[in-house]
This record gives structure tokens, sequence and C-alpha cells, in this order.
């Protein structure tokens, strides 16, 4: 498939499984449609990209139907013309391409994080983001409670003394939050970097020195214990499709109840960087239902010829272990 779907697991929680069978078989009768910088495409345009996308990827009907149905499940993100995407493989090319935006910023800087550690990385990102919040650059961080919880208060302290605004995600002390209902198991495990609205990461790397080398580099001692980079990966993005991550960045802080963010140009107008097509994916505890998992059943339960997966936590239920057999007795061979 043609479509760089890039999927934003976050905020694990509660949200339960949907009947994945039954959503495939409804009926999705809404035509495909797509954005680009300037907005919504006309309906002869988006059938002309359905079919470009048909002569690289055969069965139109069977991407079709996989696209109508993520639409109807993610009305509000939509499909999103024009952008650049980078493969970032582990800890030390994502921390490079993150410091390198980051020391570019001119505008305002939206971090969320599950993990922000006091150690020799996040040290480093401290120090960048205050060096930034100095210059005039409006720094706003999320960190999660749980994720966090063995960092001390005083540093995150020093960066909010600095002007930069932070905003702790469902504080483990109930008394703390914002919020009548509190859940523990609430908590915001995405890994988002957007710098002026315009390049954006995304993934599952984390601010910690557990990252800091590539598993394929040599062993380190660390506190005489032989320790080995861990493997992960990220994505930066630039284009429109920028936009969509901002907005999710801007939900949550919304949804935790976060002070007033200080006026900057938070959605800039945005022109093509490239020739993927993106969708913006945000799952949240809150959701009545797993949007991430029914996009990721989907697009199994319609491959036609291969099917690549990578996750660091791989707890497959009967619906999924299913989806993957029956794409391996039809001959999309699973990875």
């Amino acid at each position: 498939m043609a479509v760089a779907a890039c999927c934003l697991l976050a905020l694990a929680g509660c949200a339960s499984l949907p009947d994945a069978a039954r959503e495939m078989e409804m009926p999705h009768a809404q035509a495909v449609e797509f954005d680009n910088a300037r907005g919504p495409v006309s309906a002869s345009k988006s059938a002309a990209i359905l079919e470009e996308l048909k002569s690289k990827s055969g069965d139109i009907d069977i991407l079709q139907k996989h696209l109508a149905l993520e639409q109807e499940i993610n009305a509000d993100s939509p499909l999103v013309l024009g952008n650049k995407l980078v493969l970032l493989q582990d800890g030390p090319a994502t921390y490079r391409a993150m410091f390198a935006a980051i020391r570019q910023a001119k505008d305002h800087i939206s971090l969320e994080t599950y993990i922000f550690e006091d150690d020799d990385i996040g040290r480093q990102f401290a120090d960048l983001l205050l060096e930034r919040q100095a210059a005039g650059v409006q720094v706003n961080l999320i960190y999660d409670s749980v994720g966090c919880l063995h960092t001390p208060k005083e540093f995150f302290e020093r960066l909010s003394t600095a002007g930069i605004q932070v905003l702790e995600y469902n504080p483990i002390n109930p008394l703390a939050g914002k919020k009548k209902e509190w859940l523990l198991n609430n908590r915001d495990h995405r890994k988002l970097l957007v710098v002026d609205g315009r390049i954006a990461f995304i993934g599952g790397i984390n601010i910690s020195e557990s990252y800091s080398s590539g598993p394929s580099a040599k062993s380190a001692k660390k506190k005489g214990v032989s320790t080995v980079g861990w493997r992960d990966t990220h994505l930066q993005i630039e284009g429109p499709v920028v936009a969509e991550f901002q907005k999710l960045f801007m939900d949550t802080w919304t949804e935790q109840k976060g002070r007033p963010l200080a006026r900057k140009i938070y959605f800039p107008k945005l022109s093509k960087q490239g020739d993927e097509i993106v969708r913006a994916i945000g799952s949240a505890s809150a959701d009545p239902h797993s949007l991430i998992y029914l996009t990721l059943l989907s697009a199994i339960a319609h491959a036609e010829q291969r099917v690549y997966l990578t996750n660091a936590y791989f707890v497959p239920d009967p619906q999924f272990l299913k989806s993957l057999i029956d794409a391996a007795r039809r001959g999309a061979v699973s990875t």
C-alpha cells in the first residue's frame, strides 16, 4: 500500500476492544476523501489518487474498503497528502534529529513524553529546552506521572521556574489531579515532539539513557552491569499532517486542564514537503474502542501480499491472532 499510516500509539488505558469482524462487515458507503495543504481535495481528485494507488497496490476495492473503514472510525483525522517521512532507527539517530530541530526552533516547542529521566540524555534535553526558552521560544511539556515516577520533582521545577509550561499527566496522587474521575491506569504513553508547528517526531523512543545507544552497539558497563541499548523506532514528519499532531498535543493539554498556553503560532501555514499520504491516529483511554487496534486489524485483513509487524509488546488476543493466521493462509506472509 502506498499509504503511510502514522499510528500514534498513545494514552494506553482501559479502552475496550471492538468486534473487528462486525465492524469490517458493515457497509461504509462514504467515499474516501483526502486533504492537502489547502484543505479537502475534490471528489474527482480523490478518485484519481485512488486510481494511482491502485497501480501500485493491486485490488482497488480492497484498498478502498480499508481506507473507508479507517475514515469512518477516525472521522476527525483526515488522510493528508504532501508529506515527507524520515524513518529514525534507535535512540542515537532519533536524538540527533530531535536536537537539531529543537536548536532551530523559532516560535514554540510542544513535547509530550511518557518517560523523561534525570540522566545524561534527560539533562541534555532539559538544557536545550531551557536554552530555547531563554531565547524566546515557548516550550510546553507534558510528562506522565507514572512514567516519570523516579524523576525528581526538582527536575521539572527547574524547567517550570524558567518559564517552560509543564503539565503532569494524571498525577498518581488523586488529590493533585484536576479531574473528577481518577484512574491509576489512565496513562500517557505518547512520545510526541512538534517544533514550530512544522516538524513532528513520533514513535516509541522515550527520553532516557536506555535509548542512548542502539542494540548493535557494543555493550556498556553501568554500575558493574553489562547493558545493551534498546531497539526502537521513531519517525520524523514534515508537511501538512503536522497540524494533526499538534491538535493531538493540544487536545491532551486541554483534557488534562493545563493552564492556558502562551499565544504562539501553533498552526502556521503548511506547504507540501513530499509525496507521502499520512493519517495521524490518536488513541485515548477514554475512547469507547481502541482506534489503533481496529485500524491495525483492518490493515492486516485487507493485506494482499505481506504483513510486517514490529512491536515492543506482543500479547495478541484471539481476534488479532485469527487476522494474522487468515492473512498467512491467503498468501500474505506475516513477519
